[in-house]
């Protein structure tokens, strides 16, 4: 399995969105943000988060594919590569659901790290809002009457 369809997996089976890679539209559209997730990640934890993804490629790649569910996320957690890298595994669900992440392990106050795409984070549907201080409208769009 390729790195990116490995970290897909991972953070649907991580967050519990299941449909960034079970619906064919939104596993579309979560690809790249999947890129660049994977990338701002891997910038941080060059040694654990392959670590992970290997562990969780290691359960899904077997003959007979599992289903990605609570089953699943089970096995994982079981892993020893899992309990290694709990924090990181923290960091995907962070960035997924909020756009930002933290590289310091340990240290509450350690400051976040932004992931690029805030308006596209999990957190707004689940609490039924829309990015707070976000438009994708041009400045001063407020100004012109509709």
């Amino acid at each position: 399995m390729d790195q990116r369809t490995a970290f897909l997996e991972l953070s649907a089976l991580l967050t519990g969105i299941y449909a960034i890679v079970k619906d064919p539209v939104q596993s579309r559209l979560s690809q790249s943000t999947a890129d660049e997730y994977l990338r701002r990640l891997l910038g941080e934890f060059p040694e654990r988060l392959p670590k992970l993804i290997a562990a969780y490629d290691r359960l899904a790649s077997v003959a007979q594919k599992p289903a990605i569910d609570d089953a699943l996320l089970t096995k994982l957690r079981a892993e020893p590569e899992f309990a290694a890298h709990q924090f990181v595994a923290a960091q995907i669900v962070n960035i997924w659901y909020f756009s930002q992440f933290r590289a310091i392990e340990g240290d509450k106050n350690a400051p976040f790290i932004d992931g690029g795409f805030y308006e596209r984070g999990f957190v707004w549907p689940v609490i039924k809002a829309h990015p707070i201080g976000f438009s994708d409208q041009p400045h001063a769009y407020w100004t012109k009457q509709p």
